[in-house]
């Protein structure tokens, strides 16, 4: 398949942002994922948000002109077996993607991708990562009744090198005439955790011990995470509405 056409190069950012980039961390106590919809509903500023544990809340908002919930929904399938289709997303940050299992490119739909593992490596400022991005239902993140004029991509992040699940994130989509809002939230170091019984009694031992935790987990990292979304989330909106458009006509939609 011949991608060319939406290989597009990464552009300067919206100034609202840029501002928000160059804000301070702001020292807060945060809702964890499962109230989801509760944070969304409080109209918080978009920003990095760290509490007393170290833990941090990261929320930023995209204007996804020409994007619907259902493109997302069908980009967050659709790229999941594909390095050169993920490159398509930040092609400077973006290296491989990958699944474990087969899925059928039949009737792309959202209950396809929750419950997949996806396996990415990607920059997130200057470190590359080795990630393991887990989809999970929605309702988990307390979501509920969700129609087609809204999505929530909801799924928990784990460090392959550690085997550690250092976050949980939401991709929340509301449709506003033919352009979205998305707003995304992420949460690092809030429930870190192994599946290995013994090293997660570690892991949450040693993730109580303040600074050690923060030599792992610092402001750069959070604005690092912060950057790299605001970029992806800004890029996509360039090629999704075209390769959407272009895919499902061959397929029949």
């Amino acid at each position: 398949m011949n991608l060319t056409k939406y290989e597009i190069p990464l552009g300067s950012l919206p100034l609202k942002a840029e501002q928000v980039i160059k804000q301070k961390t702001i020292e807060s106590e945060f809702l964890n994922f499962q109230y989801s919809p509760q944070i969304l509903d409080t109209n918080l500023e978009d920003g990095i948000y760290k509490n007393k544990n170290n833990s941090y809340f990261i929320q930023c908002t995209t204007n996804m002109r020409g994007v619907v919930p259902q493109m997302i929904d069908w980009w967050f399938i659709w790229h999941l077996p594909s390095s050169e289709r993920y490159r398509l997303w930040h092609p400077r940050d973006h290296l491989s993607a990958r699944l474990n299992s087969d899925i059928s490119q039949e009737d792309i739909s959202k209950k396809k991708y929750i419950g997949l593992n996806s396996y990415v490596e990607e920059y997130i400022g200057k470190k590359l990562y080795k990630l393991c991005i887990t989809f999970e239902e929605p309702e988990g993140f307390g979501f509920k009744d969700l129609d087609h004029d809204f999505t929530a991509v909801c799924a928990s992040v784990t460090d392959t090198l550690t085997g550690v699940n250092i976050a949980k994130l939401v991709h929340y989509v509301k449709k506003e005439g033919n352009d979205s809002i998305m707003k995304s939230l992420f949460w690092m170091g809030v429930n870190l955790s192994h599946s290995n019984a013994l090293k997660n009694f570690f892991v949450k031992m040693l993730s109580q011990i303040r600074p050690l935790k923060k030599i792992l987990l610092n402001d750069r990292a959070a604005k690092d995470l912060l950057i790299h979304c605001y970029e992806e989330m800004n890029h996509l909106p360039k090629f999704l509405p075209s390769i959407y458009e272009d895919m499902t006509i061959q397929k029949g939609r």
